[in-house]
This record gives structure tokens, C-alpha cells and sequence, in this order.
């Protein structure tokens, strides 16, 4: 083990539960997927070496990211949010359509497709912070405000919210918290929050008008009617209805093991959106509490490398790699048990989310950088 960790740099225990989240994956994955068999026609053995060589190039990707010195990424983070903006724009236009959403874009010469608002996600984080260093001494001018910090948040989220609400409104909370750790004033934060929300409720107002103008902000109004209907009608809700009884099964003191649940077979997304809940069902409460607890662990060390770094532009990165990682699990639970309306958000490295699995790791080999740099271990 020791030979291994003379190549693996920075935080070992980052290393150590990234590793251990990927071979749960692996097993829970396979264990979650016969629907998708049935509905899709696939067969296991395809889907499992599918997940396990995304996972595999996932970790490589993380190994040669955290080699890269960190001033590299500040240096490209221009470009990158560039890029990010024009793939967004590049989806739109052309992107594949999944569940009547364009969220996906083709990769040339390879059998894979991404989304581009997983880069977008790491994209904005390195060029947000840096422009929170940069014009720090700025932040009573407007102009400098709108065109640096406010206008690159706006402009991420209006081309992600079309087709993704919950990833745009993730990418806002992001963007929240640096902006706090940033010291950027408070007037300027209440009023973009005010717009924020004056604009969604505007886009759901003329959903409810006009269905047909924009389909997906319909979709969304209705799952919050749904959502707080007291009678809803039970052909709308057996997918949370099948999550909730999937998590109710799970709930006894010995687990039924991997592979022994039966409500998988029935949630459309048990491998992805509601990959909580069949994670219960096999793995028990106590299963369930260590999942949680390796994902507290990762954020604190995440966190504390990023504290304990002495360029505040590190440190703002890495905590906003933070939220980008913790935030998704915890909406993940919160929509199995019905907390919030169903959303398209996976556990991290965890759930079978394709090519995602690969800017995860290239946002913990961000992480490692930073702390192979700083000699955080």
C-alpha cells in the first residue's frame, strides 16, 4: 500500500474513500440495473463493463489531473469558462435529447456522449474564484461586478435552466457560497438572488399560460403542484411511491443484501435519481449511515485542504468543489424521501451517470493538486 500511495500525491484519505465509493458503485450498480435491462434491452454484462471502464478512465483522469500544478488550472480557467459557454450553447443546438431535454453532447470518434453542465460546473467554480480574488478591491463598482462575477453566473445558468433546472439552481447555490467566502457584498447578492427568483416565478407564470412555449418550465410547475397536492393522484406519484417503500423496506436492523431488493425493479432511475433509495432497500440503515458518513468525510477533507491552503484562490476552488460534490448527494436523499420535487441529480461516483463519474474525478484530482502542492496529507 505504501508503494502505491508514492504515487498518489496529496490527501490519502480523498484517495481512500474515492476508492472505496468506486468499488461500491460497481457492486450497487449492477445490482440496480434490471430495469434499465428490460426497458432498454441491454444485457448486464455490457452495462457493468460499460460502468466499470468509465470509473477505471474516471480515476486515471483524477491521477493525472492532481499531477498538474494547481497554478495551471487559475491560468486556463479563462478559457475553460469560454469553452463551457459555447458548449452550452453547442447542446442547445444540437445536443441528444434525453427525456425530452437536450442535456447531452456527442464525444467525435468515441461511443460516449457527456453533459456539458457537468464541465460547465467545474468551469464556473475556477473562473468565479478567480475573479472574486482578482477584483476584490473592486466590488463597489457595478460595472466591474455585473461584467466579471454576476453576468458569468447569470449566463451559466440561463443556458442550463432550459433543459435542467435543478443543475442550474445547483450551479446558483455554488456560485452562492463562493460568493459569500469571497467577502462580495451582501446588497449585490440579496439583489441577484431577488432577480433569481422574480425570473423563475415569471417562466413558471407563463408555463402555466402557455404550456406549449416551454414544455420543461411546465414540467417543472407541475411537479410542484404535485408535490404539495394532499391528494395526488397515485398513478403521478408510483415512482416516489415505489422510492418511499423501497427506503421503508430497508429501514430494519440486518440488510437484504446486495442484489435482494424488489423495488428496484420498478423505479425507473434506481441506478441514478433514485439511487438513495435502492441503496436502503439492499444495504439497511446501517449500510445506509456509512454511505453518508464517507461523504461527510470526503466534504471535511475537501474542506480542510482548502483552509488550509495559503492562496485564497485555492481555497475558494476547492470549497466550491466541495458544495459541487456534497450538494448533489444530499438532493439525491432529499428526493427519494420526497423532501423536495423529483430532480436529475446523482449520488457522485456513485450512481451510474456515464461520462459524470469522469468530471468528478477530475474535480477531486483538482482538490489533490491543491493539496499535493500545499503538503496537506
Amino acid at each position: 500500500m505504501n508503494n502505491v500511495f508514492k504515487h498518489l500525491k496529496g490527501d490519502k484519505n480523498i484517495w481512500v474513500i474515492a476508492i472505496l465509493l468506486g468499488i461500491i458503485s460497481i457492486v450497487s450498480v449492477f445490482s440496480f440495473i434490471p430495469i434499465l435491462v428490460k426497458v432498454k434491452g441491454l444485457s448486464y454484462s455490457y452495462l457493468f463493463f460499460k460502468h466499470f471502464f468509465l470509473l477505471i478512465l474516471g480515476f486515471v483522469l483524477m491521477y493525472l489531473v492532481h499531477r498538474i500544478p494547481f497554478k495551471v488550472f487559475s491560468k486556463l480557467s479563462k478559457v475553460g469558462f469560454y469553452l463551457a459557454i459555447f458548449l452550452l450553447v453547442l447542446t442547445m443546438m444540437v445536443g441528444q435529447s434525453v427525456n425530452g431535454a437536450d442535456r447531452w453532447l456527442k464525444i467525435p470518434l468515441v461511443p460516449f456522449s457527456f453533459q456539458t453542465s457537468d464541465f460547465a460546473k467545474i468551469a464556473l467554480i475556477l473562473y468565479l474564484a478567480k475573479q472574486l480574488v482578482k477584483y476584490k478591491s473592486e466590488f463597489s463598482n457595478f460595472k466591474i461586478v455585473a461584467r466579471y462575477i454576476l453576468l458569468p453566473i447569470a449566463l451559466s445558468m440561463f443556458l442550463i435552466l432550459p433543459s435542467n433546472l435543478s443543475t442550474a439552481m445547483l450551479i446558483g447555490v455554488i456560485a452562492f457560497v463562493l460568493l459569500v467566502l469571497g467577502d462580495f457584498p451582501w446588497k449585490w447578492i440579496g439583489v441577484s438572488i431577488g432577480l433569481a427568483i422574480l425570473g423563475f416565478i415569471l417562466l413558471l407564470q407563463i408555463a402555466k399560460i402557455a404550456p406549449d412555449v416551454l414544455p420543461r418550465v411546465e414540467t417543472w410547475r407541475m411537479r410542484i403542484v404535485r408535490m404539495q397536492d394532499d391528494n395526488p393522484d397515485p398513478q403521478e406519484q408510483v415512482q416516489i411511491n415505489n422510492s418511499l417503500t423501497a427506503i421503508k423496506n430497508g429501514g430494519g436492523l440486518l440488510p437484504k443484501g446486495p442484489g435482494n431488493g424488489e423495488l428496484k425493479r420498478y423505479i425507473p432511475e434506481a441506478y441514478a435519481d433514485f439511487y438513495f433509495a435502492a441503496l436502503t432497500e439492499e444495504f439497511g440503515l446501517y449500510g445506509v449511515l456509512a454511505i453518508i458518513g464517507l461523504y461527510l468525510m470526503l466534504f471535511f477533507r475537501i474542506i480542510r485542504v482548502g483552509l488550509k491552503s495559503k492562496d485564497q484562490y485555492a481555497t475558494l476552488v476547492a470549497i466550491g468543489i466541495g458544495a459541487s460534490i456534497m450538494f448533489p448527494a444530499i438532493i439525491n436523499m432529499m428526493v427519494s424521501t420526497k423532501l423536495i420535487p423529483v430532480t436529475g441529480q446523482n449520488m457522485p461516483l456513485l450512481s451510474m451517470g456515464g461520462t459524470s463519474a469522469w468530471f468528478t474525478c477530475i474535480a477531486f484530482g483538482i482538490v489533490l493538486s491543491i493539496s499535493r502542492e500545499n503538503n496537506i496529507e
